[in-house]
């Protein structure tokens, strides 16, 4: 499920198979992606005819004011769709923007990247031909297994959300957050020392054992802090910005904080 620009769901399904479809996950404070826009409007005056052109916003840390801007300042002309429960990411195995998924024809996903290169314009042209290709180009980007998150029936448990990256990659971009993102790590390592039950869950996106490590020893975190992998609690959990704090008392959630 997709929601567009006028806050309508539609059924991603219902432009499979028709002709091929070209995915992409983006974000407006994605640097590379804002690099790419412009490739990605070239793309689709050239082949927009043939191929179906998906612009998927991911829905962290975003809102409508911020795509609008972008797509006022690139000129996109393409439908452009918010992820907004971030199932459709989690089908595709998304991991990091931007991120181009090709389908052809037959709803077979031939064609996953990262860049805007030469083999995804090949891609796209002989896509535009007949709908297939012969040969597919996929990622090996394999997925881990998240670890669960468990709630304590009895006393106060503490879980926040949020990334290995927030802290830097959003200096510059998202000022603001990428202070919220340390302040957030610093609040619950007092919450850590004063005897509360508290864990970190970062976002699979652009991360991996050796950033959360990086993020381990940053911010002296004592506490666990895993990959969720997937995504699965962020999406269970309605989690579209961070840093967000859960807290729990006697396994009921009694408040949600994103300011710190």
């Amino acid at each position: 499920m997709l929601e567009n620009e006028a806050g309508q769901i539609v059924k991603l399904d219902s432009y499979l198979g028709k002709k091929p479809v070209y995915l992409k996950f983006w974000a407006t404070w994605c640097k590379p992606c804002m690099e790419q826009m412009p490739h990605f409007q070239h793309a689709y005056e050239q082949y927009g005819d043939k191929i179906q052109f998906v612009a998927i916003n991911i829905d962290l840390n975003d809102d409508a004011h911020a795509v609008a801007k972008v797509k006022e300042r690139f000129s996109l002309t393409m439908p452009i769709f918010t992820d907004h429960t971030g199932q459709v990411a989690k089908h595709y195995e998304f991991m990091g923007t931007p991120f181009h998924v090709l389908i052809d024809s037959d709803k077979k996903v031939i064609f996953q990247g990262h860049e805007a290169d030469k083999p995804l314009d090949n891609t796209l042209r002989l896509l535009s031909h007949n709908g297939k290709v012969d040969e597919a180009r996929l990622l090996n980007e394999k997925q881990g297994q998240a670890t669960p998150l468990v709630i304590p029936k009895q006393g106060k448990k503490a879980v926040l959300f949020t990334a290995t990256w927030c802290d830097w990659y959003l200096a510059d971009t998202r000022p603001a957050m990428a202070k919220q993102c340390v302040l957030a790590q610093q609040h619950v390592n007092k919450l850590a020392e004063q005897g509360v039950d508290v864990e970190v869950k970062v976002s699979q996106l652009w991360t991996d054992q050796s950033a959360v490590q990086e993020y381990v020893d940053k911010f002296s975190a004592t506490m666990p802090v895993s990959i969720d992998f997937g995504n699965d609690l962020f999406i269970e959990n309605g989690i579209n910005s961070v840093p967000s704090l859960l807290l729990y008392n006697d396994g009921k959630l009694v408040s949600k904080k994103a300011k710190f």
